[in-house]
């Protein structure tokens, strides 16, 4: 794989990193400062593994008539037909990983780069799992990460003990947008008026900002108490008829207005604005 990133995450300085095992760290190259959102997801290098490229969009947003009604989803099970699609990011929204021996590691994946097996150091978040499993009851809960599948689906296999994940969408599954990872919730197949992500990296959902609940990013905190935080509001949420009346309003009045169109001031009823921002109301500071 020479020098394609494996696993796509955020550096404590909220800037994209791309994580390498030790012994493969380019001695070289960096990212360019290329302005906020483009430093939180740059590319750095090419992947030439066809099933690992992200789909990429013209500089207007728009795609090639051939992907054109494809959709990333299969149709919605039985059981979830009337519940809203929960987008759960993987890397520092759910767990943090490393390929420098952690300790108090909960996971040791072995993944394999160039015919060499390296093991991969996870921790999970605080909570993770009591979250996992209060969604996984209310939501169809789906797994969106810009990770590479041979490193987060058996991440996935580890932590979701219960079945809470009906589909895995990885990088292939992706928009690459002027340098960044976006996961565009048009492409998944499901009415974005029931459609939710959680996630930890603005560039994630910047097509779709208003059908985002923002995440701080964790990388080893075991104090931190965000998912469990977060666990009532997320209980309301999974009630209501259309997800704009809630996050629309409350990302709006949070971050001072502006945004997507039909905001208005101050949170809907039973949904404080601050609960939204997480990283800043919660935490004191300013969000990832």
């Amino acid at each position: 794989m020479d020098s394609t990133s494996i696993i796509t995450q955020v550096n404590r300085e909220e800037e994209q990193l791309t994580n390498f095992p030790p012994d493969r760290v380019p001695s070289s190259k960096k990212p360019r400062q290329r302005g906020f959102l483009n430093t939180l997801l740059c590319c750095f290098g090419s992947n030439n593994q066809g099933a690992s490229n992200p789909v990429i969009a013209e500089e207007n947003g728009q795609y090639s008539p051939k992907l054109q009604g494809k959709f990333l989803l299969p149709p919605v099970r039985h059981q979830d037909m009337h519940k809203i699609c929960l987008i759960i990011d993987l890397d520092e929204t759910l767990v943090h990983s490393s390929f420098k021996p952690i300790s108090n590691a909960d996971f040791v994946v072995p993944v394999e780069i160039d015919g060499t097996v390296h093991q991969v150091y996870v921790l999970k978040r605080p909570y993770v799992d009591e979250f996992l499993q209060r969604v996984g009851d209310a939501y169809e809960c789906v797994l969106f990460t810009a990770s590479l599948a041979k490193y987060a689906d058996p991440v996935a296999d580890l932590l979701d003990k219960w079945g809470v994940f009906r589909a895995r969408l990885f990088r292939e599954s992706c928009v690459f947008y002027r340098g960044n990872y976006v996961k565009d919730l048009g492409r998944l197949g499901r009415d974005l008026h029931r459609v939710v992500i959680i996630d930890n990296s603005p560039a994630s959902y910047i097509f779709h900002p208003d059908n985002a609940v923002p995440v701080g990013s964790w990388f080893d905190d075991m104090s931190d108490t965000e998912l469990r935080d977060l666990m009532p509001f997320f209980d309301k949420l999974s009630r209501v008829e259309d997800v704009y009346t809630v996050l629309r309003n409350s990302n709006n009045a949070a971050g001072g207005g502006g945004g997507g169109s039909g905001g208005g001031g101050g949170g809907s009823p039973g949904f404080p604005a601050p609960l939204l921002m997480n990283g800043a109301a919660l935490h004191g500071g300013g969000g990832s």
